[in-house]
C-alpha cells in the first residue's frame, strides 16, 4: 500500500473521527482502512491512533503528523491537477456553494463566461448563508468568508476582504461623521441582528486594537438591508468591501475613519482534503483567481475591473 493512500485515509480518519466513515468518504470498506493504518504505523514505526471499539483519536505523534500529511497531500493534489488539466478537458456536474450577497454580485454573473469557456461542465450552485458540510452535501467546492478554523478542509485564498466603515453624504451632511472611534456611538448605528459577530467592529488606536460593540438603532439578518437603509442616510454601517465599492466610487457612500479600520476576513474557496482536485474543479478555483486578481476589481479605486467584471450590472 502506497504511502500517499496512507496518509488520506489518515487524514480522513482524523477528519471524520471513524474509520467507517473514513471508509465512506473514500469509498473503502473498514478492513482496508485499517490495513492502511497498519502499514503507515508500521512504517513509521510509531502509533498514530488511539482505537477503541466506539473512538478513534489521536496520539501525540499523530497529531503532530496530521499537519504534515495534509500540507503533503495537499501539494500531491496540486501537482496532480496541473498534469490533468493539462490533458484532460474539465467536464460533468460541478456542485458549489457560497453565501447570497457574494454569490448574486461576484459569482452568478460570471458563470455564463465559465460556460462559455468550458462547455462541458454543468454547474449547481447553492446559495446559502449557513455553512454547507461539504462531504454530506457532496459539494466540490464552497466559498467562505472566514477566518479558517476547519482543518478538514483545504482553502484557497481568493481575495482581501476589506471592510469599511461609511455613511451617506446627506447624513453625514445632517449629522457629521466621528473623526475617532470613540464617536461612533454618539451617532445613529445600522447593524445586523444582536448577537451577529459583524457587529465587532475593531480598529487601530495608539498601537492597540480597539473593539467597538455595534448595536444599531436598525438591525437586518442581510447586508443588503443595511446597504440600502445606508444609501438613503440611516446612520454610520460597515459592511465588506465587495457589497459597498461601487457605491463608494459613485460617491453615493462615504468611507469614514479608514486610517483606524482594522476589518478584513479574507474570501476562500475550500474543498474537501480527502478528494483530489478534478479538472473541472482546478477549472473554476483558476477562473476565479482569474476574475478576481491580485487587486480585487471590487475595489473603490474602480480602475481593476477585468473584461469579465464589466458584465456586472448588479
Amino acid at each position: 500500500m502506497d504511502l500517499i493512500s496512507g496518509m488520506r485515509v489518515f487524514v480522513s480518519i482524523a477528519d471524520n473521527g471513524s474509520l467507517a466513515k473514513a471508509g465512506r468518504e473514500l469509498d473503502l470498506s473498514p478492513s482496508v482502512v485499517s490495513k492502511h493504518i497498519s502499514a503507515l504505523e508500521d512504517r513509521l514505526g510509531a502509533r498514530l491512533l488511539y482505537r477503541t471499539t466506539r473512538s478513534v483519536s489521536l496520539t501525540e505523534v499523530g497529531l503532530a503528523y496530521l499537519d504534515r500529511a495534509r500540507r503533503i497531500i495537499g501539494d500531491v493534489d496540486e501537482a496532480e491537477a496541473a498534469v490533468s488539466s493539462a490533458t484532460n478537458a474539465p467536464r460533468g456536474h460541478l456542485r458549489i456553494t457560497a453565501p447570497g450577497t457574494f454569490s448574486y454580485r461576484h459569482i452568478a454573473p460570471h458563470l455564463p463566461l465559465f460556460r462559455e469557456r468550458f462547455p462541458e461542465v454543468e454547474i449547481e450552485m447553492i446559495i446559502s448563508d449557513e455553512v454547507v458540510d461539504l462531504v454530506d452535501n457532496n459539494i466540490d467546492l464552497g466559498i467562505r468568508i472566514a477566518i479558517m478554523k476547519d482543518s478538514s478542509l483545504i482553502a484557497r485564498k481568493l481575495a482581501p476582504n476589506p471592510r469599511t466603515l461609511f455613511a451617506s453624504p446627506e447624513y453625514i451632511k445632517k449629522h457629521g461623521k466621528p473623526n475617532h472611534p470613540d464617536e461612533i456611538l454618539k451617532h445613529d448605528i445600522i447593524s445586523f441582528r444582536s448577537g451577529s459577530p459583524y457587529n465587532e467592529w475593531h480598529f487601530l488606536v495608539d498601537g492597540k486594537i480597539k473593539l467597538i460593540h455595534a448595536k444599531g438603532k436598525l438591525q437586518f439578518n442581510h447586508g443588503d438591508a443595511i446597504l440600502r437603509s445606508a444609501i438613503n442616510g440611516g446612520g454610520l454601517a460597515m459592511l465588506s468591501r465587495f457589497v459597498v465599492g461601487r457605491h463608494l466610487a459613485a460617491g453615493t457612500l462615504v468611507s469614514i475613519l479608514d486610517e483606524y479600520v482594522q476589518e478584513d476576513v479574507p474570501i476562500y474557496a475550500v474543498y474537501p482534503s480527502g478528494k483530489h482536485l478534478s479538472p473541472k474543479v482546478r477549472a473554476f478555483l483558476d477562473f476565479l483567481i482569474e476574475i478576481y486578481g491580485p487587486i480585487p476589481y471590487w475595489d473603490e479605486a474602480g480602475d481593476h475591473t477585468s473584461d469579465a467584471a464589466k458584465r456586472t450590472v448588479i
